[in-house]
């Protein structure tokens, strides 16, 4: 959870308008992080489960590769969609 809010503070451009949303849905099965940011380019969102992956530089591409494992372990799942207004990343339980 962490990692998917820490990126999406990091792709904000210190405009007003940015917000993140994160949203734990009734069913207590899955929570959202929502933002309004530029999204995730489609070369790239295939690979941001990739391990050592990034496009930071000071990333270690550690992050999000785990936050999957960890997921996958407890029988969840990080679903991510990603286009122009923004990114949703969806931790299913």
């Amino acid at each position: 959870m962490w990692e998917i809010l820490d990126n999406a503070v990091d792709e904000f451009l210190a405009d007003e308008a940015d917000r993140i949303v994160v949203t734990l849905h009734k069913d207590g099965k899955s929570l959202t992080v929502q933002d309004n940011g530029r999204g995730i380019p489609e070369e790239t969102v295939d690979q941001i489960f990739v391990p050592f992956f990034t496009t930071k530089r000071t990333g270690s591409g550690i992050g999000l590769s785990l936050s999957r494992q960890i997921m996958t372990a407890h029988r969840g799942e990080i679903v991510v969609e990603s286009g122009a207004g923004g990114t949703t990343a969806s931790l299913l339980f």
